[in-house]
């Protein structure tokens, strides 16, 4: 959303409209897919904080409106197919939110320089980590948007399991591993 604000407004007025904004699109698309979201804290325990959190990362993975409910998909896949163990989520954007945002760091983050490297991405002491942690971090890691809250309780159906920046915006979607490593080589390496 775009918001206005007088030049004087204070940082309580600023915080409590975009926690009221985001609360009434929240609520407004939990109604709308009510089915969706009863699915969701039936089978994970999620309630609208698990929502966001996982709508927070699907906001950092893509600016492409299109992509964000196939990328939802990617994650809940991955936390419920039984095939794929141990059930993290491995996505970047956690781990450089865990190393820049909150005041107590790991050591490892300490160390971080605005590149993730393998010290990283091996770091436990990070609990945003999602490459050493099942599951959801602790918290969302940005505000999402109300197409990233909607990807959470309408994603595309999809069997995929992995996604690759094909470096023009968009991403390659795989359902296997072996799919996932010929798009990595052919895009990334």
């Amino acid at each position: 959303d775009t918001y206005r604000f007088r030049r004087k407004a204070s940082a309580e007025e600023i915080v409590e409209r975009l926690i009221k904004r985001n609360q009434q699109i929240y609520e407004d698309l939990r109604r709308r897919h009510y089915d969706a979201a009863e699915e969701l804290e039936e089978e994970f325990g999620w309630k609208q904080r698990e929502v966001l959190t996982l709508a927070s990362i699907v906001e950092k993975e893509t600016s492409v409106k299109a992509e964000r409910p196939h990328i939802s998909r990617v994650f809940l896949n991955r936390l419920r197919f039984k095939s794929f163990q141990p059930k993290r989520l491995e996505t970047d954007p956690t781990i450089i939110y865990g190393c820049t945002v909150p005041v107590e760091k790991s050591e490892a983050c300490t160390k971080f320089e605005g590149r993730i490297r393998r010290i990283h991405l091996r770091d436990k002491d990070n609990p945003y980590n999602t490459y050493t942690h099942e599951g959801l971090p602790p918290g969302p890691i940005s505000n999402p948007g109300k197409a990233a809250i909607e990807a959470v309780f309408a994603p595309r159906r999809s069997k995929a399991l992995f996604f690759v920046a094909r470096n023009d915006g968009t991403h390659h979607f795989s359902a296997t591993r072996a799919e996932h490593e010929a798009a990595v080589d052919k895009y990334i390496r």
